[in-house]
């Protein structure tokens, strides 16, 4: 039987691998993963006794047309350099190094790849998954991507270009969210007699009915505002400040990731 090979048991690997076993997109006995540290596998492998476990890296290139690498995107290339000679007959590789484009990878290898950025809120499937592919890569290719990820949240292909600015409305925006959700429930503890405990407490649940009406009640954004905001009232007065001063925040916010993104790039040419 050919198996799905996964290289890489870090954070984001390992949820990505254990959300698609526990969805039962694939069975276990189609999976063969190998990582440096083996001992990170013990309780997976305990769950799922028929996962194979390949000891080295050329060992499962041989065995797998389809291999996924969940490796640092300085360690990619040096990775697909060690087992170039050992691939399968067209296989495909689908990577989550969101530094290293298409042309980046075409120098070490000349095949079919797909770059997929994954997001944090998978972990509860949820959120999307930014998937994009090469040229070559078939419709049939396509499909074994959306279904995988679509296994543990939404996915949208995306053209490489688009991805910086897709990129953080997806998998950094968990980040970007939480950090604004710490700093409201700051201010209201410091103008009140409230803990941060509490008052954390009370924006992370308005936050998340919040999304439960925009999600599963299918109010738009737009709704939810004109149905609290009264005229004249305490919520308009707070929503003229937001519209004044977060714009150029997110402007600024873009500009300076984006910029990031391009620092990644020139560095892994280098």
């Amino acid at each position: 039987m050919e198996k799905i090979g996964f290289i890489g048991y870090g954070s984001m690997g390992s949820m990505i691998i254990n959300g698609i076993l526990s969805s039962k997109v694939l069975h276990p006995e189609e999976v063969i993963i190998a990582t440096r540290t083996e001992s990170k596998l013990e309780n997976l492998k305990k769950k799922y006794p028929e996962v194979e476990i390949a000891h080295k890296n050329i060992d499962l290139a041989q065995k797998c047309p389809k291999i996924f690498i969940f490796v640092d995107t300085g360690d990619l290339k040096g990775l697909i350099r060690e087992i170039n000679n050992f691939f399968m007959k067209d296989v495909h590789i689908i990577y989550i190094s969101a530094g290293l484009s298409f042309e980046d990878v075409a120098t070490v290898f000349s095949g079919k790849t797909s770059k997929v950025i994954p997001t944090i809120t998978s972990k509860v499937g949820e959120g999307v998954s930014l998937v994009c592919h090469s040229p070559d890569v078939n419709p049939k290719d396509v499909e074994f991507v959306d279904k995988i990820f679509g296994a543990i949240g939404d996915v949208k292909v995306i053209n490489e270009e688009d991805l910086e600015a897709a990129t953080n409305l997806t998998s950094c925006s968990p980040a970007f969210l939480a950090l604004i959700l710490m700093k409201f429930a700051e201010a209201g503890s410091r103008i009140s007699g409230f803990s941060m405990q509490e008052t954390e407490e009370m924006v992370i649940k308005t936050f998340y009915g919040t999304s439960k009406l925009l999600y599963e009640e299918n109010m738009g954004v737009e709704d939810i505002i004109s149905r609290v905001a009264t005229p004249g009232g305490i919520t308009e007065e707070g929503l003229k400040v937001l519209k004044r001063d977060l714009p150029p925040v997110f402007d600024e916010l873009f500009k300076t990731t984006i910029g990031k993104h391009e620092v990644l790039k020139k560095n892994s040419k280098s």
